[in-house]
């Protein structure tokens, strides 16, 4: 008894810590796994009730001790473990309560097995692990610094592309000293790439990069950093009649190029944008020759082909100032004065530390900057506006101060500035005009535009008359910051290296090794390209409820460890002998002389002569009540006790006397209280 209740809980714990084990794990070999988790629950449920069963075989014996109960109540309490309906013994529950409790534990035991099978699931669950990604790329502008157009750079068969092009002073076939190169306009390989990424609005990405970097049937994520221009913002005012600010720079302090006046609703426009003062002519002289070589000669103006300053962006937008009422549509209406909330920013660029995270999930690219420090203006000058340079160029932009012009014959730091003029200029020529009404200012339903803003969803918001949205100002950082990273979208640009390493260009690599490939090992220098990311998907695991498998198995071995102390209780006022419900136990205890003065069977007469009959017992031989005691045997031989042994005791009142089952009237039974064993004749 005591044992099977250890196996029982020990393979509700074993249970327990087999699907714990299996618990967020992927879900292979369901049907193995729940086969095993199976037996286990079989092997508790067998123990527990294995357990409670020896309890109830004590508890049967010391019930038909203590009371006298009909032969079909007995019948029923004898196979209550064995026979469904014996359960359902209304004389049989009554006059045995804690047996039937015990046998009805028995018949109800499989619900453990029933119930926690369900406690193991297969669910739906992102997978996520950190490994060593292939084809990561991040982008390093320095290879720009010394890209040398002449003898561009070659990885597998394709050249590497700079984001600029050139014109020269340089002489064919000489060599003069002084000659230079300088910028024309962003190189036609770049504008294609930053259209595209407008028109997507998003990032372009590279293709076939989620299966590359990813591997096939995986989602994941990496964080690169990289040196790159960014657009810092700067609010300059809010509202009807507020005075616009002036921008303070690191060099100066310019004055915006237009007021409030211009917006609604004084004015006409929703959007403004001013994104061109200062630019850089890509006529720097009139009068050149093929390559943008100046027919003068040399010595050549100091400032030709200089950049002399970066152009600010200046924006101004309208916002309704309640999106939840009616926009006015004329000037006429009453509310059109206090319906529009004009603001003005400006934007600087600056080269700046960027750290990115970029996801590919279902073979989709998305991009998220989580940081941008800001380190220094791209050209640290100041725009002069009305004021002519007259420097011998076609460029007449004045900036201050002079002394931070970046010439042309610093190689280094003017071709770095270029790449970042290059991908501020894709910037502004996008973001650049207006969209207003017209200027009769009598209709804003369909309004005016003037911008190849109006291309994209990026800034204008279609749905509300072409508003610009509220958040323009992080739009325009983001528009930005797209355009950038659609650079890694085509690995031939110059300035797109290795994640690993930095300080080598990545190219395309047709021949590149296939790190997905199942191969035995990676070179050294495969191994050296690969960089930390986070790989995930959605995939089948188990989950494991413990909970619900514990209040399963607590009750039950609640349950049974009552039935256990009730079976050692039971077996204490037994004497301490284990006793069953054998053949043997039952015939030993059914010798008592009185059983043969009754017709057991329709087919038998009092004294076992077979008269005919089915052999079953009469009912009303049923209904009388029998019990299990002391027999009078005076003169009788002994009997056997209910564990199958011979039980012979004194006689009282000088006889013999022999325990076995016999009718009321002819046992005497045992009743045990604190101080003797009395014998007690019941019912009488």
């Amino acid at each position: 008894m005591y044992l099977c209740l250890l196996f029982g809980v020990a393979c509700a714990a074993s249970h327990h810590f087999y699907y714990w084990s299996l618990d967020g794990r992927p879900a292979t070999n369901q049907i193995k796994m729940m086969r095993y988790g199976t037996m286990l629950a079989f092997g508790a449920k067998a123990g527990l009730s294995a357990a409670v069963i020896v309890a109830f075989r004590q508890r049967v014996w010391t019930t038909v001790r203590k009371r006298f109960m009909t032969v079909g109540a007995l019948d029923a309490l004898f196979s209550a473990t064995e026979d469904s309906q014996a359960v359902m013994s209304w004389e049989m529950v009554q006059s045995a309560k804690v047996a039937a409790l015990l046998a009805a534990y028995v018949w109800l035991a499989p619900l453990v097995v029933v119930l926690t099978s369900n406690t193991l699931l297969v669910v739906p669950r992102r997978v996520q692990t950190p490994e060593m990604c292939p084809g990561v790329r991040t982008l390093n502008f320095t290879f720009e610094e010394t890209y040398e157009w002449r003898k561009p750079p070659k990885i597998d068969r394709l050249f590497e592309i700079p984001l600029s092009l050139w014109n020269t002073t340089k002489e064919p076939e000489k060599d003069d000293p002084g000659w230079f190169d300088y910028y024309t306009a962003p190189n036609p390989s770049f504008q294609n790439t930053a259209t595209i990424g407008s028109f997507l609005e998003e990032a372009v990405m590279r293709k076939n990069a989620p299966i590359e970097t990813c591997g096939s049937g995986w989602n994941c994520s990496f964080e690169i950093q990289f040196i790159a221009p960014a657009y810092k913002c700067t609010d300059l005012g809010s509202g009807v009649d507020s005075k616009v600010t002036n921008l303070t720079q690191e060099s100066g302090t310019i004055a915006p190029p237009f007021n409030m006046d211009v917006l609604l609703p004084k004015g006409k426009f929703t959007y403004y944008a001013f994104t061109s003062g200062g630019e850089y002519s890509t006529t720097q002289m009139k009068e050149v020759g093929i390559g943008g070589r100046p027919t003068m000669k040399s010595p050549f103006p100091k400032h030709l082909g200089a950049f002399r300053t970066e152009p600010v962006i200046w924006l101004g937008y309208v916002t309704l100032a309640d999106d939840t009422k009616p926009v006015p549509s004329s000037p006429s209406d009453p509310a059109w004065s206090t319906a529009f909330i004009p603001h003005i920013f400006a934007c600087e660029n600056y080269e700046s530390n960027y750290t990115v995270r970029i996801n590919y999930t279902d073979a989709a690219q998305s991009t998220t900057m989580t940081n941008v420090t800001y380190l220094r203006p791209v050209i640290n000058t100041t725009y002069l506006p009305h004021i002519d340079a007259n420097d011998g160029t076609a460029d007449n932009v004045t900036a201050v101060p002079i002394s931070n012009y970046i010439l042309p014959t610093s190689v280094a730091s003017y071709r770095r500035t270029a790449a970042y003029h290059s991908l501020g200029f894709m910037l502004r020529d996008q973001i650049n005009g207006t969209v207003g009404i017209g200027d009769d200012r009598e209709n804003l339903v369909n309004p005016i535009a003037n911008t190849k803003a109006i291309q994209t969803s990026r800034l204008l918001d279609y749905g509300n008359n072409y508003f610009p949205f509220p958040d323009i100002q992080r739009r325009i950082q983001k528009f930005y910051e797209d355009i950038i990273l659609s650079v890694l979208g085509n690995p031939q640009f110059a300035s797109v290296v290795w994640a690993a390493r930095p300080g080598e260009q990545s190219g395309v690599t047709f021949n590149g090794p296939d790190y997905n490939s199942k191969r035995p090992m990676m070179t050294e220098e495969e191994k050296g390209l690969l960089y930390p990311c986070t790989k995930f998907r959605m995939a089948l695991v188990y989950k494991f409820n413990a909970r619900l498998l514990w209040i399963v198995y607590s009750i039950s071995i609640a349950l049974a460890v009552a039935g256990v102390v009730v079976g050692a209780l039971a077996l204490r006022e037994n004497g301490g002998v284990v006793r069953d419900t054998k053949f043997s136990s039952i015939v030993a205890a059914t010798r008592g002389s009185g059983l043969g003065r009754v017709r057991w069977t329709d087919g038998t007469d009092g004294t076992g002569v077979s008269v005919g009959g089915d052999g079953t017992v009469p009912e009303e031989v049923k209904g009388w009540r029998m019990g299990y005691g002391v027999v009078d045997a005076s003169g009788g031989g002994g009997g056997y006790g209910g564990d199958g042994r011979l039980d012979v005791g004194d006689g009282f009142m000088g006889g013999r006397t022999v325990y076995g089952f016999g009718f009321e009237g002819d046992v005497r039974q045992l009743r045990r209280t604190p101080s003797l064993v009395q014998l007690t004749t019941l019912g009488k």
